[in-house]
């Protein structure tokens, strides 16, 4: 499974190689929202009791920071999804939820004025 990691990993970082320039609007306020979590110490262990208690399959994955990602797993036939935190020591189940819904980029919608920003460690 440490090959599925670095597989998620590596694709994450390919997929913010683009250069960013955009930031928060400027009426967004930075909180800190403590919720609780569950987590295992890799990978491997949150990814296996998904599979096999919720038969899910990783949707999409992206990088919040050059050191954390984020993986969202999903089942269409249940319409459940969730939502994991990763790290070097740690993978945690931050959400999951019912009524799974989801949508396609609407056809000819302009494309952004902005580029994401891409230094996370200072936003």
């Amino acid at each position: 499974m440490k090959i599925l990691k670095s597989i998620i990993i590596g694709a994450a970082l390919a997929a913010f190689f683009t250069p960013s320039e955009a930031g928060p609007p400027p009426n967004a306020k930075k909180l800190m929202i403590p919720f609780p979590v569950i987590c295992t110490p890799t990978m491997t262990e949150m990814m296996g009791a998904l599979t096999e208690d919720y038969a899910v399959h990783i949707s999409m994955i992206f990088e919040e920071t050059p050191e954390n990602g984020i993986v969202v797993v999903i089942n269409p036939n249940t319409k459940t999804a969730a939502v994991l935190h990763l790290r070097a020591d740690r993978t945690c189940l931050v959400f999951s939820g019912l009524n799974l819904q989801l949508f396609e980029r609407p056809e000819g919608m302009a494309p952004p004025k902005e580029q994401v920003q891409e230094d996370f460690e200072e936003s």
